[in-house]
């Protein structure tokens, strides 16, 4: 592909059309891999692609898109783990962020050292059109299309929206005749009002650049540490621990326990045996109410795979809770421990009467306190 392509009309596929998708996969692929630049769906609109490997298709596809000087052009990835590659200094706040919002309309800006990460390899040329003002931004999309073209190709995507004129809530057809544009997969109407949220990332925080699909208020969970305590009904044990955890941070934070998500905490409790939905037994609440808590509102989760994957740290009552959460996911074996930092089961006091309840609030609080300043919170 060369500049001769900014007066050829686009090669155009069409996936409805396509007897098998597959093929336009390898299509995209190959024209990506001589250096063209093409136009493809994401979650939030369409997107311009260009092969990392390809200082040409790289500078074709900054002019494309018209991106102001110093800007970065969004590089896809395949995850939170690739993207430590790009930035392996990637902030706590910015880990969970990739963690949790992943793959979805989410861009992160981060800073770029010279010679960090996979940024340091690639030719200066490309570096300076990726990366120009000492910012990386990255990508990660959910798009199933795009995704099987980035798996298959040997570098890298760098990607842009085309220049502010093209409507691309339109869709494809928007991008027809676009010079300098070489292949326009056609996926259909963009999904209208999804817009991919950037954000940057700051010292341990963030800072919102562009509003999209992910508002603040859900940047804000995804990037707090989540405290995840799992019990068997999710009416005892795990939500006495939940508000009394709450009541300890708050007091240290100066906060109530409503402001801990400003915070930047989220404290959850699920059950392992639950269909949800169930109060917190009467005992329960008694003994929370005498301690300053509340457990009036609690109703029962069950805890999920999902749930699971996205604590930071996760307390079971019993070794049974343990194996049965690992079980399922094993990956969050360095993150999931018992409450008793001592290795022991919290008993269970369901159908116990009021004083049996206190001794287990009592005995949670004492636990919960060692494993706080474990966690060093």
């Amino acid at each position: 592909m060369t500049e001769a392509s900014a007066t050829r009309a686009a090669q155009w596929i069409d996936l409805a059309n396509c007897d098998d998708p597959r093929d336009a996969v390898h299509q995209a692929v190959a024209c990506l891999a001589q250096g063209g630049v093409v136009a493809v769906a994401s979650e939030a609109a369409y997107l311009l692609a260009a092969s990392t490997l390809n200082e040409g298709a790289v500078s074709r596809l900054r002019a494309i898109c018209g991106a102001p000087e110093g800007e970065p052009l969004p590089l896809l990835v395949r995850g939170c783990e690739e993207a430590l590659d790009w930035a392996p200094a990637l902030s706590s706040a910015g880990r969970r962020l990739a963690q949790r919002a992943w793959p979805g309309p989410l861009v992160l800006r981060v800073p770029s050292a010279a010679g960090e990460g996979l940024c340091g390899r690639l030719p200066r040329g490309v570096r300076d059109l990726v990366s120009p003002g000492g910012e990386l931004a990255l990508s990660c999309s959910a798009e199933p299309f795009l995704r099987g073209v980035a798996d298959l190709m040997p570098g890298h995507l760098a990607t842009g929206r085309p220049a502010e004129g093209q409507d691309v809530a339109l869709g494809a057809e928007s991008l027809r005749g676009l010079a300098g544009v070489d292949m326009v997969v056609d996926s259909g109407p963009a999904r209208p009002g999804v817009e991919s949220t950037h954000v940057r990332l700051e010292g341990g925080g963030w800072s919102i650049l562009r509003r999209g699909a992910i508002d603040e208020r859900a940047l804000a969970r995804m990037s707090s540490v989540i405290l995840l305590f799992v019990c068997t009904g999710n009416t005892c044990r795990s939500p006495m621990a939940e508000a009394i955890c709450k009541g300890l941070l708050a007091r240290k934070l100066g906060c109530r326990a409503e402001e801990l998500e400003q915070k930047g905490i989220v404290v959850l409790s699920a059950g392992v045996a639950t269909s949800g939905g169930s109060p917190a037994t009467s005992q329960a609440v008694e003994v929370l109410r005498a301690l300053g808590g509340s457990l009036e509102s609690h109703r029962s989760r069950r805890v999920t795979a999902e749930l699971v994957r996205q604590a930071d740290h996760l307390f079971a009552m019993t070794i049974d809770h343990l194996e049965a959460l690992l079980s399922v996911v094993p990956e969050a074996e360095p993150y999931a421990m018992l409450l008793d930092p001592h290795g022991r089961d919290v008993p269970d006091p369901f159908g116990a009467d009021q004083e049996v309840y206190r001794q287990t609030a009592g005995a949670i609080e004492a636990m919960l306190r060692e494993r706080l300043r474990e966690i060093g919170l």
